[in-house]
């Protein structure tokens, strides 16, 4: 379609004006000269033409216009209509001096034969008339049916006539037969309308042939359209599909990624995006049943801080103004001194299980700030002494994902919850480092320490699992180093992938190192 509308646009913008009257003379003229020529090389030694037919046989009638041969001259079509049309057409007609017809190229207006009156009545006879023996030449003449170039050339038996004699040979009367004797003259009449032979015409047989390829062209390439894109059809449908499913919250959906073109990687795209979502769905269900663990861990504190921890405070301090009271040698003063230690005790251990259970939030602080706090609970309200060595900050050092920073501060707490309850210490460190491809936490104590392996082969400790289940859960390990009467380390390593590493800070180092002193004696109010 493209390539036919190209040519057809050429054809049509590359059309020129027709060519005017004086051109057209000129053609006829030059028509004139070049026929006779050839007609005077073909007179038999008999001094007659081998045909009284002349022009060309079968070339296509225009009528009221010349018809160019692009050599400079025009085409004389030989007209076999039996009737005598006096519009104006392409003729050629060869006389003798006379005026007899020797030769023509339309039978019915020009009959071989026919001298003067004889001829044709009209426009013709008038013609013959006008063109007067010898002659050469041409000229413009109006017609009641249009104007008419015409032109005259003498036929010349074997050669051409000299230059300045075109006549030679006729002044005796007698027509020639010898070479270089003038045979006869030959009359050429053209309308003076033509075409311009410099323009692009197409011709009508490649015009129908152009507009059949043009409808054959139109199924067949709806045909090969289906049948190409068959296979890419079915690919977007199964995309349409996904989205549909992915819109619906099916996310584990995927589509088969084949080829490697456009659709194949919109194709890989749907399913990372189908990825990612499944992924953020997964991350939000965690975050909301750690903050329905987090509601229920504050809940049960509350709890147990409006019951239980109120009840074993009265019971602490009946137990005391009973001691107070029994004389010293009251044979129930050691079951009341036993019972107000085991109600103190129980008092310490409620008060570490409270701040285990008390929620830490990273939004109040940093996650040094928040370390520094818990550590200084614990201090202040169970008399153990906590260090604390917190290097965040500083060239290098780089900015912890939310996620790290709230798994390191449960590890933290867990871990001194840990060693207040269970180990006995005076003394616990917490000692956090980052670089820029982990973070480093060590909960030192030096308590009376347990055996690893045996806790570990009869699957105890709540706690342990805990912090294990944290640090496993952002591809971490954890590390417990204890022994009986040695005191136990617990070590975590988080690392940081490269998309979650922020820059690094450029402030002053923000390296907490407190020895946060003991204060005995306190005791839990309401």
């Amino acid at each position: 379609l493209l390539t036919e509308l190209v040519i057809f646009g050429m054809a049509a913008l590359s059309s020129q004006a027709p060519l005017s009257a004086a051109q057209v003379q000129g053609l006829a003229q030059s028509a004139a000269a070049g026929l006779a020529a050839k007609l005077g090389l073909s007179v038999t030694p008999d001094g007659a033409l081998p045909s009284t037919h002349i022009g060309l046989p079968g070339a296509p009638l225009s009528p009221g216009e010349a018809q160019p041969d692009g050599s400079g001259g025009v085409n004389i079509p030989q007209t076999g209509d039996p009737q005598c049309d006096l519009a104006p057409a392409s003729l050629a007609v060869v006389v003798a001096r006379d005026g007899t017809v020797l030769a023509t190229s339309y039978a019915a207006c020009y009959p071989v034969g026919s001298q003067g009156s004889d001829a044709q009545a009209g426009a013709p006879r008038k013609m013959l008339t006008f063109v007067r023996w010898p002659v050469s030449g041409s000229g413009l003449v109006p017609l009641p049916g249009g104007t008419v170039a015409w032109a005259a050339a003498p036929v010349t038996v074997g050669q051409p006539p000299k230059p300045g004699a075109p006549g030679q040979g006729a002044a005796d009367g007698q027509d020639a037969t010898g070479p270089g004797k003038v045979f006869g003259m030959l009359y050429v009449e053209v309308p003076a309308t033509a075409p311009n032979p410099q323009g692009v015409r197409v011709p009508s047989t490649l015009a129908w042939t152009g507009v059949i390829v043009l409808l054959a062209a139109v199924p067949v390439g709806l045909a090969f359209g289906l049948l190409s894109t068959r296979r890419l059809t079915r690919r977007l449908k199964q995309l349409a599909m996904l989205t549909l499913a992915v819109a619906d919250g099916d996310f584990q959906r995927r589509v088969l990624v084949s080829g490697h073109d456009e659709v194949s990687l919109l194709e890989e795209n749907c399913n990372r995006m189908a990825s990612q979502l499944q992924a953020s769905l997964d991350a939000n269900r965690r975050f909301a049943a750690a903050n329905a663990r987090h509601e229920e861990r504050s809940r049960i504190a509350r709890e147990l801080h409006d019951s239980i921890s109120q009840e074993l405070f009265s019971m602490s301090v009946l137990a005391g103004g009973l001691r107070r009271a029994l004389p010293a040698g009251s044979p129930v003063l050691p079951q009341v001194e036993t019972m107000e230690r085991t109600a103190g005790g129980a008092m310490r251990e409620m008060r570490s299980l409270l701040l285990a259970l008390r929620p830490a939030a990273l939004e109040e602080a940093d996650l040094a700030g928040a370390i520094d706090g818990v550590c200084h609970a614990y201090s202040e309200r169970l008399g153990i002494p906590v260090r604390v060595e917190v290097g965040l900050a500083g060239p290098g050092t780089p900015t912890l994902p939310p996620a790290v920073e709230h798994a390191v501060l449960r590890v933290t707490q867990e871990a001194v919850a840990n060693a207040a309850r269970h180990a006995g210490p005076t003394q616990i460190t917490v000692r956090l480092q980052a670089d820029e491809q982990q973070v480093q936490l060590a909960v030192t104590d030096d308590g009376h320490g347990f055996d690893v392996a045996d806790r570990r082969a009869h699957a105890s400790g709540l706690g342990l699992r805990t912090m294990h289940d944290r640090v496993t859960e952002l591809g971490g390990s954890l590390a417990i180093d204890s022994a009986p009467g040695d005191g136990t380390r617990v070590r975590a390593c988080f690392p940081l992938p490269a998309a979650g590493t922020g820059p690094a800070s450029t402030g002053p180092a923000n390296t907490v190192a407190a020895d946060v002193p003991a204060q005995p004696g306190q005791e839990a109010t309401r």
